[in-house]
């Protein structure tokens, strides 16, 4: 009330309130404008070519300070969009990378119009360009889309078993280990997801150690003759690793886990790490083991009946001429029951012994 009565009471005062009204009105419509420009997205355009002009079309284009970029088109053209709210002040490095020629960095200022052209200059070494290799990758595992399968050097170590492939029998799924046999030394045979080719060797999976691919084939005896009849169960090259020395294993899983490594890993990939220093104190451990091997079952040996068959004793026997020849009809060991005085032998367990592994 006391300003409404100013004003009609005192006409400059009117005149001096409506000029304020009106700079207030200028001042607020000015800092809008200015925001709405600013909010203006920026477009960096360009061409990429050759020393010769010719297009070079897939070249990356990449603002490295926004993290940004696209690859070009066949022309040569290219277009990346800043969004108003990442538009920096100052100038940006902008970089165009294709294999084969050597990259080229300049400073561009985003403002409208935004154009930078490049020209890239051959690079007849091929150096700088990258290289993709399975030894010493690393990745999250959150990121993989493959399956794998981890499993301790704990669980390995504690099945005591001196062929690292053994001591992966049910450790993972989908993973199926087969024993040669049951002779100290034999081979075993690792299998992941069954057999995905015809053509493999053996259809096992790539053994990798420490970056490095190993040899897992198996040396028979014997190499003249056709192997399975060797005279002893052959083992398999992977026996040489110690399991007390791997750190973990990792089972990748088919040929998309495993395809940096090459056809040869097809069946799928085994990563074997092994153990090595870190920083810390300086500890110790001991481990032994005493392994005993035996026999748990003898063929059961029939001494109720003597040489012969149906019950009958061959015709040389007994009482015929010394030394004579039984036929392979009458040798077996179905003849007449034998007397009870009669002395018999059980030379089976003889060619038994007792096997002891220490470690």
């Amino acid at each position: 009330m006391l300003a409404d009565l100013a004003v009609k009471r005192f006409p400059m005062a009117q005149r001096v309130m409506r000029a304020l009204v009106g700079l207030a009105v200028v001042t607020a419509l000015i800092p809008a404008t200015t925001e709405a420009q600013q909010q203006q997205p920026i477009t960096l355009t360009g061409r990429v070519t050759n020393t010769e002009g010719s297009p070079l079309g897939s070249t990356s284009v990449v603002i490295e300070q926004l993290n940004l970029g696209t690859t070009a088109r066949p022309d040569g053209r290219y277009t990346i969009v800043v969004p108003a709210a990442r538009v920096p002040t100052g100038p940006v490095t902008v970089t165009a990378r294709l294999l084969g020629y050597k990259p080229h960095s300049t400073q561009v200022s985003l403002s409208q119009p935004a154009l930078q052209d490049f020209a890239l200059a051959e690079n007849p070494f091929h150096l700088g360009e990258i290289v993709v290799t399975g030894a010493g990758t690393v990745s999250e595992a959150e990121k993989l889309g493959t399956g794998r399968s981890y499993v301790d050097s704990t669980a390995v170590t504690r099945s005591n078993e001196q062929n690292v492939v053994n001591a992966l029998a049910a450790k993972a799924p989908n993973v199926t280990v087969t024993s040669s046999s049951g002779d100290p030394g034999a081979s075993s045979f690792i299998q992941i997801r069954g057999l995905t080719t015809i053509t493999a060797s053996d259809g096992q999976p790539l053994i990798v150690v420490d970056g490095v691919p190993i040899d897992n084939s198996i040396t028979y005896n014997n190499p003249l003759s056709a192997a399975p009849n060797s005279s002893a169960a052959p083992p398999n090259r992977a026996i040489d690793i110690n399991p007390d020395d791997i750190a973990n294993v990792e089972i990748l899983k088919g040929a998309a886990s495993g395809a940096i490594y090459g056809s040869r890993a097809g069946q799928g990939v085994i990563l074997i790490t092994t153990k090595r220093g870190g920083p810390g104190a300086t500890r110790y451990s001991l481990r032994s083991s005493i392994g005993i091997d035996d026999h748990g079952r003898l063929p059961e040996f029939q001494n109720k009946y003597g040489l012969g068959t149906g019950g009958q004793s061959p015709t040389c026997v007994p009482g015929g001429p010394v030394n004579c020849t039984v036929g392979f009809g009458e040798a077996g060991s179905w003849g007449p029951i034998l007397p009870s005085s009669t002395p018999t032998f059980d030379h089976a367990a003889e060619m038994f012994e007792t096997g002891y592994t220490a470690d």
